[in-house]
């Protein structure tokens, strides 16, 4: 049997990250170049993918980029071919996503689709091309999407990306089931609050008002995501697959007490 520290280290000698230009994703390819992973991150801006990169230069993993826009499957597959170039990368985590609210009276059809686009059209691609080069492969692996703990419950404000992202979940839970004989394991993270870089939380919330409802009082800090995705990729967690890890500091107990509907009206487009 494996020593504990075996169980925890990555399963993986490499990586693929979405959205690892910014926030949890730059987040979590640090932690994992640090533990000698090597890693392809993608995103739409490459000065931001270059600055991950630059922030892991003396850490043991490699750090690899190239834009992509995973709304597009075409671009997704072009960006998956050059991070399969030295064979199948066998763990991929999803991070790219935008977070914003929006009064449900101002939310216009374009903001929505480019919501779900983002959330869950893009989910979708990058797991659809990675899967199948896995199963072709015949190799295992294991992928990691983020959500959100308030995605199962009202949210005024957020309902455009409740939706995206309880479809997400979704979407998991299913493909877990699906693929499952094919040694695949697929699982979401559902986080509270993070204001981490490019997670802007706080341009949006009233910071003392979320922090007195959430049960531990604070905003989640960097490694206490970054801890859980590291789990859910290591040996210790190959019989977990098709679930949801609430990393929320408990926020989901507590009643709704972000957005009413009398305080969104400034957040969206204008009704005409």
């Amino acid at each position: 049997m494996p020593k504990t520290s075996d169980l925890l280290a990555p399963m993986y000698n490499r990586v693929i990250v979405t959205g690892g230009g910014s926030g949890i994703g730059r987040e979590v390819t640090l932690a994992l170049t640090e533990r000698g992973v090597d890693v392809w991150i993608m995103g739409r801006r490459a000065d931001k993918l270059e600055e991950t990169k630059e922030m892991c230069t003396h850490n043991s993993g490699k750090v690899f980029t190239t834009t992509c826009d995973i709304r597009n499957l075409a671009s997704v597959k072009a960006a998956f071919a050059k991070a399969n170039a030295d064979g199948p990368v066998q763990a991929l985590v999803n991070s790219a996503g935008e977070v914003y609210p929006c009064a449900a009276e101002r939310l216009t059809p374009e903001m929505f689709q480019e919501t779900v686009s983002s959330m869950l059209l893009g989910a979708f691609n990058v797991l659809h091309v990675w899967s199948r080069t896995l199963i072709k492969a015949k190799l295992e692996g294991a992928f990691i999407a983020y959500t959100s703990t308030v995605n199962s419950r009202e949210s005024p404000g957020l309902g455009h990306s409740g939706a995206a992202k309880a479809g997400l979940e979704s979407l998991v839970r299913t493909w877990a089931l699906e693929l499952g004989r094919y040694k695949l394991r697929l699982n979401t993270i559902g986080p509270g609050l993070f204001p981490l870089t490019g997670v802007s939380h706080e341009d949006f919330f009233n910071k003392d008002m979320f922090i007195d409802n959430i049960p531990l009082r604070r905003f989640g800090d960097a490694e206490e995501i970054v801890g859980p995705t590291l789990f859910l990729l290591s040996r210790a967690a190959t019989y977990i697959t098709g679930t949801t890890l609430m990393v929320d500091g408990g926020m989901r107990l507590r009643p709704w007490f972000g957005f009413t509907p009398d305080n969104l009206a400034e957040y969206g487009m204008p009704v005409e």
